[in-house]
Parts: C-alpha cells; sequence; structure tokens
C-alpha cells in the first residue's frame, strides 16, 4: 500500500479534494453563485462512494478458516464518518430550504390606480 508521509494516498486525495472544495464553496457563496452547492454535493457523493469501497479483497472460505481471523475495526470510522456526512447534509438541506426556499414574498404597493 503506498503511503504519503503515514497516511494513503486515498486519504490524502480525499483531504486535497476537501480544501479545495471549501476554497470552491467560499468563494461560491462571496459570490452568490449555485456552483459552491453543486462541487459541495458532488464531493460529497464522491466521498460516500469512495467510504463504500472495500479497502482489501475479500478472502476465501477455505483460508479464512484456517487463519485466525484479525478484527479490523476501519469499519467503525468509515461508519463515523458516513452517518456525519449523511447527518450534515440533512442538516444543511433543512437549513438551506428553511432559510431560501419558504422565504415570504412581499408584495409591492400599487402607486398607481
Amino acid at each position: 500500500m503506498a503511503t504519503v508521509g503515514s497516511i494513503g494516498i486515498g486519504l490524502l486525495i480525499l483531504i486535497i479534494l476537501w480544501i479545495i472544495t471549501l476554497i470552491v464553496f467560499v468563494v461560491g457563496i462571496k459570490l452568490q453563485s449555485n456552483i459552491a452547492w453543486i462541487v459541495l454535493g458532488l464531493v460529497s457523493v464522491f466521498t460516500i462512494t469512495l467510504l463504500c469501497i472495500p479497502t482489501e479483497k475479500q478472502q476465501s472460505q477455505d483460508l479464512i478458516e484456517l487463519v485466525s481471523v484479525e478484527k479490523d475495526y476501519i469499519i467503525i470510522y468509515k461508519t463515523a464518518i458516513l452517518t456525519f456526512l449523511v447527518v450534515s447534509a440533512l442538516v444543511g438541506l433543512s437549513i438551506f430550504f428553511i432559510a431560501h426556499c419558504i422565504e415570504p414574498i412581499r408584495p409591492k404597493p400599487i402607486k398607481t390606480f
């Protein structure tokens, strides 16, 4: 497995991707552009997809019976990150819906009869 420093290449790619996303998001919000929300959604979907991909090949059943099974605790961290992403996406979408979609439209007064 290739490592950069003490972290894997996949985690390094995700860190760089989220830093670029943060920069694009801040600039997009400042310019009042929808590209910020699109980039945030795409990177979230990409991260969730990468978290769902298994990291190691599945061993055959015969080999598992011969070798003592080691417990893999990485699934706990993946599940925690996935849960955090889903909850933050739901909270963000609900705040966006409340702040922008339910905003009342005030009628302009009629000045001529």
